[in-house]
């Protein structure tokens, strides 16, 4: 595993020198609309081969991943490295809104089609022209959305909401989910057909707890950068501060390491980032407290086993609720108001645990 010590992020601006180097990478700017993707580990510089591969296709993709892998910066990438680089880029979170509005929102509706629809509406697919759709967490999608989804990517056509005029597209389909839609469609919530039209190239981002050889790169990044942001750009890392980075699962993956060390830069009073600017979530998760010749007091030694304990276990309660905090709470038999003060203590965020079961 690189050390925090060896990181030394180059820029690459050709497709073919990022798939060819082993050396940690900063995959900034292929073109004007492309943010930061960073990585040295083969599973990334596999995925940043085939988006240079596939970016300039037609190609319908469907990105897989949990939350924080980075999953609409591949859309991203896609995108702008496309002939399509100068039209919209459109991103639509299928689980935001209502399935009702979100039909309006993707094909338009014309003056009447429903209580409101005081006039006519342009709609997203009209909208991006030429560009690309991005449909994030598609397998939130209803059934009877899929249908019309379905017509589109068979033939380019769809309606109005209200109309029975036919309209073409040329729009370029992007998905991602966080779901195992394979599953879904065994269970009957997402359609085989739209699966398997969606699914014409499948790009598979693996979770940071699998790729750990990135964390040093990434902190490195996000150092950097919040850094200029703060006007700390003189930071560096403790020792046992890196042990804790590296120890860390990150249920969140790269969002929640972007998190901790925007966390940590801002706490950070001198300059260096000690354990204590980490949020608690990290100090206590796998760790032990720091060695040392002589043994701690009984009741600190004992107050250290007590919050790491009470931290670990507030953190599986969530997991096993997916971030539900009154399911956690009944599973501890814990008032909700007590569990989210434990909760709260330890700095533990329910969110980086609402992702869908494995």
């Amino acid at each position: 595993m690189k050390s925090f010590a060896s990181c030394e992020i180059t820029e690459i601006t050709n497709p073919a020198t990022v798939i060819a180097t082993t050396e940690p990478i900063l995959h900034r700017r292929l073109f004007d609309q492309f943010e930061a993707i960073v990585g040295c580990d083969p599973k990334m510089a596999n995925i940043l081969k085939l988006v240079a591969q596939i970016a300039d296709t037609d190609a319908t993709v469907l990105i897989q991943g949990e939350n924080g892998t980075g999953k609409e910066l591949i859309a991203r990438a896609l995108h702008a490295n496309s002939r399509r680089k100068n039209q919209p880029f459109v991103p639509i979170n299928c689980g935001a809104m209502p399935e009702s509005l979100l039909e309006s929102e993707l094909f338009g509706h014309v003056r009447g089609a429903f209580t409101g629809a005081i006039k006519d509406k342009v709609g997203w697919f009209e909208s991006a022209a030429q560009g690309t759709i991005f449909f994030d967490e598609v397998g939130e999608m209803a059934p009877a959305l899929q249908v019309k989804l379905l017509r589109i990517l068979q033939t380019g056509e769809y309606s109005r909401v209200g109309s029975t005029e036919i309209r073409h597209c040329k729009v370029r389909i992007v998905a991602a989910t966080n779901k195992d839609l394979p599953t879904l469609v065994r269970a009957g919530a997402f359609r085989e057909d739209v699966y398997y039209r969606l699914n014409v190239i499948d790009i598979e981002i693996p979770p940071l707890r699998q790729r750990k050889n990135d964390i040093p790169l990434l902190v490195c990044y996000f150092l950097k950068s919040f850094g200029a942001r703060y006007d700390k750009t003189h930071l560096q890392l403790s020792p046992e501060t890196e042990v804790l980075l590296l120890a860390h699962d990150y249920p969140g993956n790269v969002r929640e390491l972007e998190n901790i060390v925007q966390r940590a830069v801002v706490l950070a009073e001198g300059g260096e980032i000690l354990p204590h600017h980490l949020p608690m979530a990290v100090q206590f998760r796998g760790t032990s407290a720091p060695s040392s010749d002589k043994p701690a007091p009984f009741k600190i030694a004992k107050q250290r086993a007590v919050q790491k304990f009470e931290r670990e276990y507030i953190a599986d309660c969530l997991k096993t609720a997916h971030g539900n905090i009154s399911r956690a709470a009944q599973t501890a038999g814990i008032d909700v108001k007590n569990f989210y003060v434990k909760m709260t203590k330890y700095g533990i965020d329910p969110y980086l645990f609402r992702k869908a079961p494995a």
